[in-house]
């Protein structure tokens, strides 16, 4: 065959050796010495780590007509870029670059040299520095084909779950991974990210395409974890756009979204599990009602039998033809019921005993009572349900910022040098607790902590660097604040000392400040966490309203008590020696010299009886005042008041 290609592409430049290596040797390529379909006779394959792959839909190797018509009439234009291949295809070149140019010059070729015609031979680039680096190799294809049309999302998915492999595998260093990620247009991040998305299916990266929803990497592989769920999408792009908003970096809103969305999700695969037990018990089911007051049906909880006898799940499946079941989509349980409970003589529990009409029915203000407990018990589980839920993305959230590698902001430092030197209650119960162990190992990622053992301690703090202590640091007070003040039910308020948690006080102040100072951190607080904080807020000003208003009152009080003492001094009882004992002697001075008489009467104001427990603003004052002032004087106080 006759060759038109000048052999001047053959040849070494005399400067090689004061080139870099990367650029290597420029030679020219039979078209018919590449084997398309990989075997080990010719010398040139496409290589392994080549970017693009053929698929049987959507192939994007395959070049196009034009293409091939541009390579018959002028040739390959831009050089293809080869690299030696190892083992047991030593000896052949594999294609980087260029594999659609290579395949169209190859069909060229392969019609001229049935017609007898001439055909050009391909300029390529050998480089040798690639041979046995894999990761840089894929690279390279990666990037050549980046901004192309012609490459899927697919393509792209593929070649970065192997690069992230790679990665993997050679333990490469971060520097030089962040390299190749930033080189490919991703991040360290992304690149993680990468074996989920090349699990999703063509068809879901279509429809996103589609619909110009553009997600990174790491949203693609969350998104498609959780696609099934109802409003995914929708819920998703908001949190994404609130991201954005706020300039969190740290995906808050994404994270907090997606640990709902996980959970819904399990919910819902709950709720199929349970309706599969129940169809296989052959159990009546019936559709869940929010409000059952308006149904015939009620469940067991709120019916006691004829005589005031609490309802059971086993004993009313034994002896009522109403038994029956349903699933609190909210909660994922099965809740046991009546389907008719006035036709089978059940009562509503609370009902009077003496109705005469038999059908249970409380009256308008027990009917009310009920529907609002009914109302609090499911604000309760809903709500406990979400506090729960919550903590896992928190949790994950907190372990992430224990591993910054920078110096601690200052509010950081600030809160874990109050929480150390104020060491209060709380405090110490946590650090004589197992779940101090527990905490550090889960956000310092060592299950040796566990049991805080001093070696482990020491090994710690060996291997990190000093300016990084106040994140280990942080990691202990974080696990403090998450163990005393972010228990199942901290939204609810701190419960009753002596009555229990069924009454319930103020939320804790530190429960709203570790929410908020996570929030400053790129934390997304879910809705029952926002709802916690301006809870505490509302109860925070009330309290200091409240305070306030005392204050007036105890100030104008003493101002009464002073303009009364003004009229009608008290009599001297310290008298000097020498005088003439007369008790009903009047000093002129008596206004500056016995001013806390006055404050002693406040033990016998009713008003001042009727004030709050704990409240100690006059409390230590009020207290002087009754050790100085005799209780003659008190009491004609308190008369004359």
């Amino acid at each position: 065959m006759t060759v038109t290609q000048t052999e001047q592409t053959e040849q070494t430049p005399e400067n090689e050796a004061a080139e870099p290596a990367v650029f290597g040797r420029l030679v020219a390529i039979d078209p018919l010495d590449f084997d398309p379909d990989g075997g080990t006779e010719k010398l040139v394959i496409v290589d392994p780590y080549n970017h693009r792959k053929k698929r049987e839909e959507g192939d994007t190797t395959e070049p196009d007509p034009a293409l091939i018509a541009s390579v018959e009439e002028v040739g390959v234009q831009q050089a293809i870029i080869l690299r030696p291949q190892e083992g047991e295809r030593d000896g052949q070149l594999g294609i980087v670059i260029g594999q659609r140019r290579t395949l169209a010059a190859y069909r060229v070729a392969s019609a001229a040299a049935q017609e007898g015609r001439e055909y050009r031979k391909i300029p390529a680039i050998i480089r040798d520095d690639l041979r046995g680096v894999d990761d840089e190799a894929l690279t390279v294809s990666m990037v050549e084909n980046l901004h192309r049309r012609q490459a899927s999302a697919q393509d792209d998915v593929d070649a970065a779950e192997q690069l992230a492999l790679l990665v993997k595998a050679k333990k490469v260093p971060k520097a030089r991974k962040r390299s190749l990620a930033a080189a490919i247009g991703r991040t360290e991040e992304e690149l993680d990210a990468a074996h989920k998305v090349a699990q999703m299916d063509a068809e879901t990266l279509e429809d996103l395409r589609d619909e110009e929803i553009e997600f990174d990497w790491v949203e693609l592989g969350d998104y498609d974890e959780v696609k099934d769920v109802s409003n995914a999408q929708v819920t998703l792009m908001r949190a994404k756009a609130k991201d954005e908003q706020e300039g969190n970096t740290k995906r808050g809103a994404w994270k907090t979204a997606m640990q709902e969305l996980r959970a819904k999700k399990a919910r819902t695969e709950r709720i199929e599990t349970l309706k599969a037990e129940l169809a296989e018990k052959k159990v009546t089911t019936v559709h869940w009602v929010w409000n059952w007051s308006y149904s015939s049906a009620r469940p067991l909880e709120e019916l006691v039998s004829k005589i005031g006898m609490p309802m059971s799940e086993q004993g009313h499946g034994e002896t009522c033809e109403g038994h029956a079941a349903t699933i609190d989509p909210d909660a994922a349980e099965v809740v046991w019921l009546c389907v008719d409970w006035k036709k089978h003589g059940h009562r509503i529990a609370g009902a009077a005993q003496g109705d005469d009409d038999g059908d249970g029915e409380p009256g308008e203000e027990e009917a009310a009572k009920a529907e609002a407990a009914r109302e609090e018990r499911r604000r309760v589980k809903v709500n406990n349900l979400a506090w729960r839920t919550a903590r896992a993305g928190r949790e994950a959230h907190i372990a992430d910022m224990c591993k910054d590698k920078g110096e601690a902001p200052a509010d950081v430092k600030d809160l874990i040098m109050r929480t150390l030197l104020v060491s209060d209650g709380h405090y110490v119960h946590y650090v004589g607790s197992q779940e101090h162990g527990a905490m550090l190992a889960k956000f310092l990622g060592d299950e040796r902590l566990t049991r805080h053992p001093k070696d482990v301690i020491t090994s710690l703090l060996k291997k990190t660097a000093s300016k990084r202590y106040w994140w280990v640091l942080f990691a202990h007070v974080a696990g403090y604040f998450e163990a005393e003040h972010m228990k199942d039910d901290a939204w609810r308020g701190e419960p009753h000392y002596h009555h229990g948690p069924s009454v319930r006080g103020r939320i804790r102040p530190a429960t709203a400040e570790w929410i908020s100072f996570l929030k400053h951190h790129g934390y997304g607080v879910t809705e029952v966490e926002a709802e916690t904080v301006t809870t505490a807020e509302q109860e925070a000003e009330a309290e200091a309203e409240r305070r306030a208003k005392q204050e007036r009152e105890r100030q104008e009080r003493e101002a009464a008590r002073a303009a009364r003492q003004a009229e009608n001094p008290a009599p001297d009882e310290d008298e000097e020696p020498g005088d003439d004992g007369e008790e009903d002697y009047q000093y002129d001075d008596v206004d500056e010299e016995y001013e806390e008489p006055a404050e002693a009467v406040e033990n016998t104001d009713p008003e001042a009886e009727a004030e709050t427990e704990g409240d100690t603003d006059a409390g230590p004052d009020e207290a002087e005042g009754h050790e100085d002032v005799p209780a003659e004087d008190g009491q004609e106080d308190g008369e004359q008041e």
